[in-house]
Protein backbone atom coordinates (compact mmCIF):
# COMPACT_ATOMS: atom_id res chain seq x y z
CA UNK A 1 0.00 0.00 0.00
CA UNK A 2 1.24 3.50 -0.87
CA UNK A 3 1.53 5.93 2.03
CA UNK A 4 0.68 9.60 2.40
CA UNK A 5 2.11 11.61 5.28
CA UNK A 6 -0.60 14.03 6.41
CA UNK A 7 1.15 16.78 8.40
CA UNK A 8 -1.17 18.58 10.80
CA UNK A 9 -0.92 21.44 13.31
CA UNK A 10 -3.26 23.27 15.67
CA UNK A 11 -6.35 24.78 13.96
CA UNK A 12 -5.66 23.08 10.61
CA UNK A 13 -8.46 23.21 8.03
CA UNK A 14 -9.43 19.58 7.55
CA UNK A 15 -12.29 20.59 5.26
CA UNK A 16 -9.75 21.67 2.61
CA UNK A 17 -8.48 18.10 2.23
CA UNK A 18 -11.22 15.76 3.55
CA UNK A 19 -12.65 14.74 0.16
CA UNK A 20 -9.14 14.35 -1.27
CA UNK A 21 -8.29 12.02 1.61
CA UNK A 22 -11.39 9.92 0.89
CA UNK A 23 -10.39 9.48 -2.75
CA UNK A 24 -6.78 8.70 -1.81
CA UNK A 25 -7.94 6.09 0.70
CA UNK A 26 -10.37 4.57 -1.81
CA UNK A 27 -7.51 4.25 -4.31
CA UNK A 28 -5.05 2.32 -2.19
CA UNK A 29 -3.30 5.05 -0.23
CA UNK A 30 -2.77 4.69 3.50
CA UNK A 31 -2.86 8.08 5.21
CA UNK A 32 -0.69 8.49 8.30
CA UNK A 33 -1.30 11.63 10.33
CA UNK A 34 1.87 13.31 11.63
CA UNK A 35 2.55 16.34 13.80
CA UNK A 36 5.33 17.90 15.82
CA UNK A 37 5.37 15.87 19.03
CA UNK A 38 2.41 13.65 18.07
CA UNK A 39 -0.82 13.37 20.07
CA UNK A 40 -4.22 14.95 19.62
CA UNK A 41 -4.36 17.97 17.31
CA UNK A 42 -7.35 20.32 17.12
CA UNK A 43 -8.91 21.20 13.74
CA UNK A 44 -10.31 24.65 12.96
CA UNK A 45 -13.79 23.14 13.50
CA UNK A 46 -13.01 21.97 17.04
CA UNK A 47 -12.55 18.26 16.29
CA UNK A 48 -9.42 16.47 17.42
CA UNK A 49 -7.39 14.02 15.35
CA UNK A 50 -4.78 11.60 16.63
CA UNK A 51 -1.30 11.98 15.19
CA UNK A 52 2.07 10.27 15.35
CA UNK A 53 5.25 12.20 16.10
CA UNK A 54 7.03 13.43 12.99
CA UNK A 55 10.36 13.58 14.79
CA UNK A 56 12.75 10.75 13.95
CA UNK A 57 10.71 9.56 10.97
CA UNK A 58 12.08 9.00 7.47
CA UNK A 59 10.16 11.32 5.16
CA UNK A 60 10.83 9.02 2.21
CA UNK A 61 8.70 6.21 3.60
CA UNK A 62 5.84 8.24 2.09
CA UNK A 63 4.95 8.69 -1.56
CA UNK A 64 3.36 12.07 -0.91
CA UNK A 65 3.16 14.63 1.88
CA UNK A 66 -0.16 16.45 2.31
CA UNK A 67 -0.39 19.69 4.28
CA UNK A 68 -3.79 21.33 4.91
CA UNK A 69 -4.43 25.02 5.37
CA UNK A 70 -5.06 26.70 8.69
CA UNK A 71 -8.13 28.20 10.30
CA UNK A 72 -6.11 30.53 12.52
CA UNK A 73 -2.70 32.12 12.61
CA UNK A 74 0.35 30.06 11.68
CA UNK A 75 2.54 29.77 14.80
CA UNK A 76 6.10 31.07 14.35
CA UNK A 77 7.41 28.05 16.29
CA UNK A 78 6.14 25.79 13.52
CA UNK A 79 7.78 27.93 10.85
CA UNK A 80 11.10 27.79 12.67
CA UNK A 81 11.01 24.07 13.52
CA UNK A 82 14.29 22.54 12.29
CA UNK A 83 13.02 18.94 12.51
CA UNK A 84 10.04 19.79 10.27
CA UNK A 85 12.31 21.68 7.85
CA UNK A 86 14.71 18.72 7.61
CA UNK A 87 11.79 16.31 7.11
CA UNK A 88 10.50 18.40 4.19
CA UNK A 89 13.93 19.13 2.72
CA UNK A 90 14.95 15.46 2.57
CA UNK A 91 11.64 14.29 1.07
CA UNK A 92 11.96 13.20 -2.58
CA UNK A 93 8.28 12.77 -3.52
CA UNK A 94 5.31 15.03 -4.18
CA UNK A 95 4.31 17.67 -1.61
CA UNK A 96 0.75 19.03 -1.75
CA UNK A 97 0.30 22.19 0.35
CA UNK A 98 -2.98 24.07 0.68
CA UNK A 99 -3.46 27.66 1.81
CA UNK A 100 -1.48 28.58 4.96
CA UNK A 101 0.68 25.46 4.82
CA UNK A 102 2.46 27.05 1.86
CA UNK A 103 4.14 29.20 4.53
CA UNK A 104 5.61 26.02 6.03
CA UNK A 105 6.97 25.04 2.61
CA UNK A 106 8.40 28.53 2.14
CA UNK A 107 9.97 28.53 5.62
CA UNK A 108 11.73 25.25 4.76
CA UNK A 109 13.09 26.91 1.60
CA UNK A 110 11.92 24.21 -0.79
CA UNK A 111 9.74 25.92 -3.38
CA UNK A 112 11.06 24.70 -6.72
CA UNK A 113 9.63 27.21 -9.19
CA UNK A 114 6.22 28.80 -9.38
CA UNK A 115 3.93 28.70 -6.36
CA UNK A 116 0.76 30.28 -5.05
CA UNK A 117 -0.80 31.12 -1.70
CA UNK A 118 -3.34 33.55 -0.35
CA UNK A 119 -2.09 37.08 -1.22
CA UNK A 120 -2.47 38.33 2.36
CA UNK A 121 -0.35 35.41 3.61
CA UNK A 122 2.36 36.12 1.07
CA UNK A 123 2.41 39.73 2.26
CA UNK A 124 2.33 38.93 5.98
CA UNK A 125 5.01 36.21 5.74
CA UNK A 126 7.04 37.79 2.94
CA UNK A 127 10.35 37.07 4.70
CA UNK A 128 9.76 33.34 4.10
CA UNK A 129 8.52 33.36 0.50
CA UNK A 130 10.90 33.56 -2.45
CA UNK A 131 10.65 36.83 -4.36
CA UNK A 132 10.45 35.05 -7.71
CA UNK A 133 7.89 32.47 -8.74
CA UNK A 134 4.69 33.79 -7.15
CA UNK A 135 1.63 33.20 -9.33
CA UNK A 136 -1.57 35.14 -8.61
CA UNK A 137 -3.74 32.09 -9.32
CA UNK A 138 -5.64 29.37 -7.45
CA UNK A 139 -3.38 26.31 -7.96
CA UNK A 140 0.20 25.83 -9.13
CA UNK A 141 1.57 22.41 -9.92
CA UNK A 142 5.35 22.47 -10.19
CA UNK A 143 7.69 19.51 -10.49
CA UNK A 144 7.71 18.65 -6.77
CA UNK A 145 5.09 20.86 -5.12
CA UNK A 146 1.40 21.51 -5.68
CA UNK A 147 0.37 24.71 -3.90
CA UNK A 148 -3.11 26.21 -3.65
CA UNK A 149 -5.23 28.91 -2.13
CA UNK A 150 -7.58 27.65 0.58
CA UNK A 151 -10.83 28.26 -1.24
CA UNK A 152 -9.53 26.30 -4.26
CA UNK A 153 -9.84 22.95 -2.46
CA UNK A 154 -11.61 21.30 -5.43
CA UNK A 155 -8.96 22.38 -7.95
CA UNK A 156 -6.24 21.40 -5.47
CA UNK A 157 -7.79 17.95 -5.08
CA UNK A 158 -8.04 17.48 -8.84
CA UNK A 159 -4.40 18.54 -9.33
CA UNK A 160 -3.26 15.99 -6.74
CA UNK A 161 -5.44 13.18 -8.10
CA UNK A 162 -4.27 13.99 -11.62
CA UNK A 163 -0.60 14.01 -10.66
CA UNK A 164 -0.93 10.64 -8.94
CA UNK A 165 -2.62 9.14 -12.03
CA UNK A 166 -5.84 8.40 -10.16
CA UNK A 167 -8.06 10.41 -12.52
CA UNK A 168 -6.60 8.67 -15.56
CA UNK A 169 -7.19 5.27 -13.96
CA UNK A 170 -10.87 6.08 -13.25
CA UNK A 171 -12.31 8.82 -15.50
CA UNK A 172 -15.65 8.71 -13.63
CA UNK A 173 -13.89 9.96 -10.51
CA UNK A 174 -13.61 13.51 -11.87
CA UNK A 175 -17.38 13.79 -12.32
CA UNK A 176 -18.04 12.23 -8.92
CA UNK A 177 -15.56 14.58 -7.24
CA UNK A 178 -17.25 17.61 -8.78
CA UNK A 179 -20.71 16.46 -7.64
CA UNK A 180 -19.51 15.72 -4.11
CA UNK A 181 -17.63 19.00 -3.81
CA UNK A 182 -20.81 20.83 -4.83
CA UNK A 183 -22.84 18.60 -2.47
CA UNK A 184 -25.06 17.33 -5.30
Amino acid sequence: MKKVGFIVFEDFAIWQVALLQKFLNNNGYEIETLSIGGGLVRTDGGLYVASEALEGRDANEFEMLLLPGAGGAMPESLLENKELHLFLQTFKGLIAASCASTIIIASAGIFDGEYTTMPHMKDRFSSYFPEDGYCDCDVVSSEKIISARGYAHYDFMMAVLGRLGILEADPRLGRMALKLSKNQ
